[in-house]
C-alpha cells in the first residue's frame, strides 16, 4: 500500500512539473512575441512561429546575416532553421534572410524612426523594451577616429534577456559581509555563461535585502556601460534590479562611476565588463569614495586572468576581496569557485 501512494504521489509531481513546465513555455513564447517577433520582418515572423515553443524558451540568440541561412543558438550550440521552422545542423533546406528583411527589421524595432535610435546604433545595438539587446553590423560612417553611424546595415544578433531570479542565491554568502555590508567582489567567466545574469541577481539580491540572511538591503547605482545589466528602454530599467537601485544607463565607466557617486551616493556600485585601460583608476575612485564595487570581466579561471597586464595591477593592488569563477559546465552560471582575495586561498571549488 505504502509503494502504491508513493509511485501515486510521484506520478502527481510529475504531472505538476509537466504542467509548470508547460505553463512557463506558454509565458515565455508570449513574452518573446509581444518583445520581439512582433518586431521582425514578416517573413521572419512567420518562420519562428514555427519553431517548437519548447525550443523558443531555450533560445539565447537568434542570428540575422544577409544572404545567409538564419541561426540560432541556445545552451546547446548554434543551429540553422529550416524552412519549416526546426532547427537543424543540417545545410539543406534551409531558411536564408535576405538584406531587406533585416532593413525592415530594423525600422519596426526603431518604431519606423532610425533617427531616433541614431546614438544607439552608431555603439552598433539598439534596446527593445524588456531589455533585448540588438546587436548591428554594417558599414561604419566615420568622423575621425569615432564611429558617427553604421549604414547598409547587413547583419543583426537578437540577444533575448532572460532573468533568473534567485541565480545568484549560492554565491550570496561570500559577497555579503554581515547584515550591512558587502565584499568588493569581481566576477569572473568565459562569455556566455551567465555573468550579466549573475551580477543582475546579485544587484536585485543586495538592494532589496535578504530576509533569509538577515541583510535588510543597500543603495545600489548600476552604471551601466552596455544596456545589458539593467537593460533601460527610454530610460526606465526592464529587468528587476531592486528597490534601492539606481541606473546611469550607456554611460562609460571612466564618466560613469564618477557621476554616480556625486549624484546618488550609493553604498554599493555595480558594473560591467572591465578589463580596460583605465578602468583602475576609476575603481580606485570608487573605493576612495568609500563605496563598495561588484563587477565583472572575461576569463577563464584565475590563472588565465593574471596573464593579462591591465587586470594584474588590480589584483595587484588588492582592489577585489572576492574573486568568483563561473563556467557552463552544468549550464551557465555554474559556480566554479570562490577566492579570497587578500590572501588568495580557495574557499569554494567545484567538486
Amino acid at each position: 500500500m505504502f509503494v502504491i501512494n508513493l509511485d501515486k504521489d510521484k506520478y502527481l509531481y510529475s504531472r505538476k512539473k509537466s504542467k509548470n513546465k508547460l505553463k512557463k513555455t506558454g509565458e515565455r513564447r508570449l513574452v518573446l512575441e509581444d518583445s520581439v517577433i512582433r518586431f521582425l520582418s514578416q517573413e521572419l515572423r512567420s518562420i519562428l512561429r514555427k519553431v517548437d515553443a519548447g525550443v523558443m524558451r531555450t533560445v539565447e540568440e537568434i542570428r540575422l546575416r544577409a544572404n545567409k541561412p538564419l541561426m540560432m543558438q541556445n545552451c546547446y550550440g548554434d543551429w540553422f532553421v529550416g524552412k519549416d521552422g526546426s532547427l537543424t545542423q543540417a545545410k539543406e533546406n534551409l531558411y536564408v534572410v535576405e538584406q531587406g528583411e533585416i532593413l525592415k527589421t530594423l525600422e519596426l524595432m526603431s518604431e519606423n524612426s532610425v533617427y531616433a535610435f541614431q546614438e544607439e546604433i552608431k555603439n552598433g545595438f539598439i534596446t527593445l523594451r524588456g531589455g533585448h539587446r540588438i546587436g548591428i553590423t554594417g558599414r561604419a560612417v566615420l568622423d575621425g577616429n569615432n564611429v558617427k553611424n553604421i549604414k547598409d546595415i547587413s547583419g543583426m544578433n537578437i540577444r533575448l534577456a532572460r532573468e533568473i531570479p534567485g541565480c545568484a542565491a549560492k554565491v550570496m554568502e561570500y559577497i555579503l559581509k554581515g547584515t550591512k555590508d558587502v565584499y568588493n567582489t569581481l566576477i569572473i567567466s568565459p562569455p556566455q555563461c551567465g555573468k550579466t545574469t549573475m551580477l543582475r541577481d546579485i544587484a536585485r539580491s543586495i538592494s532589496d535585502g535578504m530576509d533569509e540572511l538577515g541583510f535588510k538591503g543597500l543603495k545600489v547605482g548600476i552604471v551601466d556601460e552596455r544596456s545589458e545589466i539593467a537593460a533601460c528602454y527610454k530610460g526606465v530599467p526592464q529587468n528587476k534590479v531592486g528597490v534601492r537601485t539606481d541606473v546611469l544607463d550607456g554611460c562609460p565607466k571612466s564618466v560613469g562611476l564618477a557621476m554616480m557617486i556625486r549624484s546618488m551616493s550609493p553604498q554599493v556600485i555595480v558594473t560591467d565588463e572591465i578589463g580596460c585601460q583605465g578602468d583602475r583608476d576609476a575603481l580606485m575612485r570608487v573605493l576612495n569614495a568609500g563605496v563598495k564595487i561588484i563587477t565583472s570581466a572575461h576569463g577563464y579561471n584565475i590563472s588565465e586572468f593574471k596573464s593579462r597586464q591591465e587586470i594584474l595591477s588590480l589584483i595587484d593592488a588588492r582592489i577585489f576581496e572576492r574573486y568568483i569563477v563561473l563556467s557552463s559546465s552544468d549550464g551557465p552560471g555554474t559556480l566554479e569557485e570562490v577566492v579570497d582575495g587578500l590572501t588568495m586561498k580557495v574557499m569554494y571549488r567545484r567538486g
